[in-house]
């Protein structure tokens, strides 16, 4: 058996498939606690004796360690001049006229950022030897505050790796216990901030992620030793190489959900599609294009949501690791309503997450969330979700909307409700309008995936408001995010910072970069069992015009050496346009070369996992709320299999793990593949 398990903000996804190709599919309540304990109890309900070949993982924890600022003690060396670096965070700031913006402390106080007295200069050449005397005192200074882990980034080291090299040789002879993290081993790019923003992120979470892993792989390890992570990237990597970069799996849960809709896209060949997951804490939107994710080499952590723009950042963390390209919002199904200052209605950011929940979960929840609005209009089964495996108290939802909502604004608990709705559609809204007009691409082209356990609920009239006229809901859309991890492949990506004009690039050297990349990667890879005849290898770059500070990521042309540099920049130049609608005749430099080191994990197609098993009967109709203009009417409850002719809407399809809202003014129809078709009218 293969088993998937995706941790989410409110409930964690099991996905297990067996070697004849049967699925089984459960749903628990996200309680960190006792993870592996309701995995090894899945695993029991389907056959306590099989074989498992292995579990692949996606998790948040990471990035919960990050935001909610319990990672490990960090220390901090760095050169001379230096210690501000983080603090200063290269000046950014979300918005330069916020005067109210209340700026995120570092990860690392200034009393654990020390100085060494060493310099490297801009071309590798080293000014000023490493003094071992008064690093070894530097270093005895942060392992006498209680550091449990050491951060080095020294200046240019990207460029010439030995004064960290050294540091980390005389750490590992004070405190061979102490976690080291040299920022040339995690993130050798130019740019002083990012780099020791990324490498102190990566150091924090090591003690973090080891102990959650340690206790995972006790419960795992009787029925197999192989535990595989999902990266941000959409890749997978091995428990082991986990503890070493935590950093590359800050953004893995919502990575599986985009690597599985990419697949759907691929299998059923279509060109453009908009992934939308939402969950129950958080919504996450990504543009995928000929069936392949939108990719970035970095973001930010820690900062809210993820949502920024070209013009504005800064708001969290810097994190130059590459990642899929995934705007997250606080909208999802737990995002608790509240009535601001002002007297606006809120949704979001707070979550009610896995406990208590909901109110309509009954486990001492009070607040109302969006997924108690969705009860009381009606779209939730009031009875049972999760495969009748959690009971709805709709008394208790309407309660909830009622005392916190409808009163305060003096309206009904219905029309309140559907408000509650509308903001978080219209929060999710912007997060699909972040990734689709603000990359340069007209929404109406583009059909909308949507899953999760709550983005069927909302997706049509996401799809209504920005114009799309056709949404798919694939098989187990609640459970779909964990199919990516069955689906994903191993993955290592490197860099190395070159920063040249491109009328001065040298192209063998270019190739020279490369190829010792892929040697390095042959190796990395060999240490995780994988033979070189697997691992294939995607070459990109790095570039920008010469007087910008943000560059494009590109896929490196398959070119003669004479030709390299005409290739490389007419490709800047279209990509460019299309980004941000204008290009210049100016200099074009290459900042940097990227590899990509991929090995395929297993050959599974979304339309061979199927037999999810039978949807529980469904009454005939119910009651739903649609606003104001239609109000209150019968809606037909159906289950997906009946749907073979095409049905307009109002109707609900109910499914073992999720429901799907279909608004009037559209239709929904079931497709050979067995995934809903919904099209507007």
């Amino acid at each position: 058996m293969r088993i998937g398990f995706d941790i989410g903000g409110t409930f964690t996804d099991v996905i297990v498939v067996g070697d004849d190709g049967r699925l089984f599919t459960t749903k628990v309540l996200s309680l960190l606690d006792q993870v592996g304990e309701d995995i090894v109890r899945c695993v029991n309900e389907v056959d306590a004796q099989a074989q498992v070949e292995g579990f692949v993982h996606g998790t948040t924890i990471a990035s919960n360690a990050v935001i909610e600022e319990t990672t490990a003690r960090t220390g901090l060396i760095t050169t001379q001049g230096f210690r501000d670096e983080l603090e200063m965070r290269g000046q950014r700031r979300p918005n330069i006229y916020d005067a109210d913006w209340d700026r995120l402390p570092p990860l690392v106080p200034r009393s654990l950022r020390l100085e060494v007295q060493e310099r490297i200069l801009g071309n590798g050449r080293i000014e000023r030897a490493l003094d071992p005397i008064q690093a070894r005192a530097v270093i005895d200074q942060l392992l006498a505050a209680g550091v449990e882990t050491i951060a080095v980034c020294l200046v240019n080291s990207y460029l010439n790796p030995t004064h960290e090299q050294q540091l980390g040789r005389l750490i590992a002879e004070a405190a061979p216990d102490t976690v080291v993290c040299l920022s040339c081993d995690i993130h050798p790019e130019i740019r002083e901030y990012e780099r020791t923003s990324t490498t102190v992120i990566n150091a924090s979470l090591i003690p973090v992620v080891d102990r959650y892993l340690d206790r995972l792989e006790r419960h795992l390890s009787a029925y197999s030793e192989r535990v595989l992570i999902m990266q941000s990237n959409g890749g997978i990597m091995s428990a082991q190489a986990a503890r070493r970069r935590p950093a590359y799996m800050i953004e893995s849960g919502p990575a599986a959900g985009v690597l599985a809709a990419a697949r759907f896209a691929q299998e059923t060949q279509q060109d453009q599609v908009l992934s939308f997951d939402m969950g129950g804490t958080t919504a996450k939107a990504c543009l995928i294009e000929n069936g392949v994710p939108l990719e970035k080499p970095g973001g930010e952590i820690g900062g809210g949501a993820t949502m920024t723009t070209r013009l504005f950042g800064g708001g969290g963390h810097a994190l130059r690791v590459p990642s899929l390209d995934i705007v997250e919002v606080g909208a999802g199904g737990g995002s608790i309503a509240w009535i601001d200052d002002g007297g606006a209605l809120r949704v979001g950011p707070q979550s009610a997450s896995a406990d208590p929940g909901p109110a309509c979960y009954g486990r001492g929840g009070t607040e109302p969330t969006v997924t108690d609005a969705n009860v009381v209009l009606g779209y939730m089964n009031p009875d049972a979700i999760a495969g009748a495996t959690l009971a709805i108290d709709r008394r208790a939802a309407w309660t909830a909307i009622e005392q916190k909502i409808a009163r305060p604004l003096n309206v009904e608990v219905l029309a309140a409700a559907y408000g509650i709705t509308q903001v978080a559609n219209a929060t999710m809204m912007r997060a699909l309008r972040a990734v689709s007009t603000e990359r340069g691409r007209d929404p109406r082209n583009f059909t909308l995936i949507a899953f999760g356990g709550a983005g069927p609920m909302h997706a049509a009239a996401l799809a209504d408001s920005l114009s799309m006229t056709q949404v798919q809901i694939p098989l187990s859309p609640g459970l779909f995010s964990a199919f990516g991890l069955l689906l994903a492949d191993y993955r290592h990506d490197y860099i190395r910072s070159v920063a040249v004009a491109l009328d001065q690039l040298d192209p063998q050297a270019v190739l020279r970069h490369y190829q010792e990349l892929e040697t390095q990667a042959r190796v990395e890879l060999a240490d995780e069992g994988i033979a070189a005849e697997q691992i294939r290898f995607e070459r990109q770059v790095d570039l920008k015009y010469g007087y910008q500070v943000a560059e494009l990521s590109l896929p490196f042309p398959n070119v003669s050496v004479a030709d390299m540099q005409d290739r490389l920049a007419q490709l800047f130049t279209e990509a460019h346009r299309q980004a941000f609608g204008y290009d210049r005749a100016d200099t074009i430099e290459l900042v940097s070369v990227r590899l990509r080191a991929i090995a395929s994990s297993g050959h599974l197609r979304l339309t061979e996992l199927t037999g999810t098993g039978n949807t529980p009967p469904s009454p005939a109709s119910r009651t739903a709320y649609f606003g104001p203009q239609v109000g209150e009417c019968q809606a037909a409850v159906y289950q997906r299999t009946a749907l073979e002719q095409a049905r307009s809407g109002p109707l609900i399809v109910e499914e073992p793990d999720t429901t799907v809202v279909v608004p009037p003014g559209w239709t929904v129809q079931y497709d050979v593949s067995g995934n809903l078709l919904l099209q507007h009218e």
